[in-house]
């Protein structure tokens, strides 16, 4: 037997005609996401590094995961303590190497780009330039990853820019997972 649930849900803040609705609806309706309110997706809030331990963790399908405590400002009672410990266990999300992790700190494009292309197991992309005005922006460590999104579609610039320093929305976030699980 099988059973099709619609988890879809409808946010006020996210109109049908959203550039975002269909990415927002998609994170959604696979419990990857959740709104910030009953009927609030809060699409221009900035993602944090927790949030995105989560929809990764959630995509996994929370596998049983131990916080161990292992950052300072981690605390195994946290709403995203079994998320991070699970992504740093994984390989695919790192502290600062200072005991922190940065839980609530808002994430960068680059950053979000790094840790799926960890996620996907660090694949090697065809090739190594980002033609964007700004591409000479981004960071080192993200290069190879940047290059890889790009390639897959993950990750689209706007107005030429590719803005890798700049935080990532919610929204954005949404969009990134949803052309992530798509193409990657």
């Amino acid at each position: 037997t099988v059973e099709i649930v619609d988890n879809g849900k409808a946010f006020n803040d996210v109109p049908p005609t959203s550039w975002a609705a269909e990415a927002v609806t998609f994170a959604c309706a696979r419990e990857l996401f959740s709104g910030t309110g009953e009927a609030t997706f809060s699409p221009d809030e900035t993602m944090s590094r927790g949030m995105l331990a989560t929809v990764l963790y959630n995509l996994e399908g929370c596998p049983e995961q131990e916080a161990t405590g292992g950052f300072g400002d981690v605390s195994s009672d946290d709403w995203y303590a079994d998320s991070i410990a699970w992504a740093v266990e994984n390989g695919i999300a790192d502290g600062y190497g200072d005991g922190q992790f940065g839980p609530n700190d808002n994430i960068t494009r680059e950053q979000l780009a790094v840790i799926l292309w960890k996620y996907a197991g660090s694949p090697k992309a065809s090739g190594q330039d980002l033609a964007f005005t700004d591409a000479d922006q981004a960071s080192g460590y993200a290069q190879e990853a940047l290059c890889w999104a790009v390639e897959k579609g993950i990750l689209n610039g706007y107005n030429g820019q590719l803005s890798p320093k700049e935080t990532a929305t919610r929204a954005q976030a949404a969009q990134m997972l949803k052309s992530f699980m798509e193409n990657a």
